[in-house]
C-alpha cells in the first residue's frame, strides 16, 4: 500500500462512479495524490483517479465504523443469501469489511481483522 497523504472515501449521495475498481460505500481508502480538482486513491493495490467533490477527505483514517444505509434500489448481490447484510450494515475502518448489525449497538468488532470501534450511527456512508 501507498503511504497515505490523507484518508477518502465516496460521499455516499453520490451515484458511485462506473470505474474499475469500483470504490465501496462506507471504506475509507488512501489518497496516494491530491490536486485542486482530482483525487487519487488506492483502490484494491490500483490507483483510480476521481473529482475531489465525490470524496470526503480526511486527515488521519477514522477508527469508527462507518453505517450504510443501502436504498431499496441499491444493488444487492447477496440478496437471498446467508451473504445478505440487509438494508443497513457497518464497516470496518481497518479492513473494510462489512459487518451486520443487529438492533443499534454503539460497539461492535470486525470479524475479520478484530477491531473493535464506536459505531458512527450519526455520520454514515
Amino acid at each position: 500500500m501507498a503511504t497515505a497523504v490523507q484518508w477518502a472515501r465516496v460521499f455516499p449521495a453520490v451515484r458511485r462512479p462506473p470505474t474499475k475498481p469500483m470504490p465501496r460505500l462506507g471504506v475509507w481508502y488512501p489518497v496516494v495524490s491530491r490536486g485542486a480538482s482530482r483525487v487519487v486513491l488506492e483502490v484494491h493495490g490500483r490507483r483510480l483517479d476521481l473529482p475531489a467533490d465525490l470524496v470526503e477527505i480526511r486527515d488521519r483514517r477514522p477508527d469508527r465504523f462507518t453505517v450504510v444505509y443501502r436504498t431499496a434500489t441499491d444493488p444487492n448481490p447477496a440478496v437471498g443469501t446467508t451473504k445478505d447484510l440487509g438494508r443497513v450494515y457497518a464497516v470496518c475502518p481497518v479492513s473494510g469489511t462489512r459487518v451486520r448489525l443487529y438492533g443499534q449497538p454503539e460497539e461492535i468488532e470486525c470479524p475479520v481483522c478484530q477491531h473493535t470501534g464506536e459505531v458512527a450511527w450519526w455520520e454514515t456512508g
